[in-house]
């Protein structure tokens, strides 16, 4: 008895529908794509910082079993994703209360024409630069305070970045 084989490409974003196909018509439903608020069953590891701005890892065994729980939302996947949330916290509080800095640029700042001084990163280093509309976290408003708040608080702007 011979016998054939047919394989089936499923197309990218769908599954085989298997309760409305038969094998004369296989069907496709698309993939429904999980939101956050969606993962209930989500056992979450990671890091979070702690009230007192310690970095707290949430190992196996004790991670939390829901997801979509408010107080599970401030976790981290990684170490230095949480270690450079606490490090912007820090920067920008830096930027809003230290006036050699000039404040942070506002919204209506960011939407004139004039050029912003910028720390960002550039593959594994810090690199410095400007912009005119394009928003960057680290962006100062003259070139004097983008330099003088590198040289001060490098270990902020490299925590915050994530190089090591």
């Amino acid at each position: 008895m011979e016998t054939k084989e047919l394989k089936i490409s499923v197309p990218q974003g769908y599954t085989i529908d298997k309760e409305n196909s038969t094998f004369e018509c296989i069907k496709f439903k698309k993939i429904e794509q999980k939101k956050w608020r969606d993962n209930k069953e989500v056992v979450v590891l990671g890091y979070y910082i702690s009230n007192i701005s310690n970095i707290i890892q949430i190992k196996d065994g004790s991670g939390c079993n829901n997801a979509n729980e408010d107080f599970n939302r401030n976790i981290f996947a990684t170490k230095k994703q949480a270690k450079s949330a606490l490090a912007m916290a820090q920067i920008s509080q830096i930027m809003a209360n230290d006036v050699r800095f000039g404040g942070i640029i506002t919204d209506e700042g960011w939407v004139n024409n004039y050029w912003k001084y910028v720390i960002y990163r550039n593959k594994n280093g810090i690199d410095i630069g400007t912009v005119l509309n394009e928003y960057k976290f680290l962006a100062f408003h003259t070139k004097e305070q983008r330099n003088l708040f590198l040289q001060e608080n490098g270990d902020l702007v490299k925590d915050y970045l994530m190089i090591d």
